[in-house]
């Protein structure tokens, strides 16, 4: 093996390490976020988007809003680390992958949006059940295809996305606070919340029912 050979396979072990424990660390903060940032956002939002000493904007609100955004971000990170080890340990296709939850994640970031209508739940529902009854009819193989595995890995982070905007839900309506139940919710809120949750299952049964079509038509 040549100096620039294992160079290399020591700059891929490292890469997938640091992966791994970035992985872990953002799933850790995801969790300790609910202690960590969320008092001092609900404090921010009770004190009408100022600062303790009464500012708008401070070293104080800035390092509260660090915090915040670092914890919105946090599972979906840790998740797609943790994917991206996977893809790279096995040899899947790391960058299609990574290129297509970045751009999720950038979509996902909108912070609001319109009312979808109709038409979107009659075209995203009927995506969603065709897709199910694609995997429920589809026979279980081990598939070996690269793009059919990553197509697999692809799904399962979006299952786990939409798991992690079931939850965000659930606190929006004031599951873990029954006694705030009166308060008045944001109905935009809850449509951009519901929508984006809705577009992750389509997004994951789509790519789990796209592996098995693939996988069946590899395999025979």
């Amino acid at each position: 093996m040549s100096r620039d050979q294992s160079e290399g396979m020591e700059w891929a072990d490292g890469s997938q390490r640091l992966l791994l424990i970035l992985g872990g660390a953002f799933l850790g903060y995801a969790l300790l976020g609910n202690y960590v940032a969320l008092p001092g956002y609900l404090r921010f939002l009770e004190r009408g988007g100022t600062s303790s000493a009464g500012n708008e904007f401070d070293f104080a609100v800035l390092i509260g809003a660090t915090k915040t955004i670092l914890w919105m971000y946090s599972f979906q990170l840790g998740v797609l680390c943790l994917a991206l080890h996977h893809a790279r340990k096995n040899h899947l296709l790391t960058r299609a992958l990574a290129l297509g939850c970045f751009i999720w994640l950038g979509l996902w970031s909108w912070p609001s949006l319109p009312a979808p209508g109709p038409i979107f739940y009659i075209v995203f529902g009927s995506i969603l059940l065709i897709s199910i009854g694609v995997v429920f009819a589809a026979k279980v193989a081990a598939y070996n295809d690269r793009v059919t595995r990553t197509l697999f890995l692809a799904a399962l982070i979006f299952f786990a996305f939409a798991t992690w905007e079931v939850c965000g839900l659930g606190s929006t309506g004031r599951m873990l606070h029954p006694d705030e139940a009166a308060a008045p919710i944001p109905h935009n809120l809850l449509v951009t919340q519901s929508s984006k949750l809705m577009v992750e299952f389509v997004l994951a049964w789509g790519l789990l029912s796209a592996g098995l079509i693939r996988g069946k038509l590899q395999g025979g």
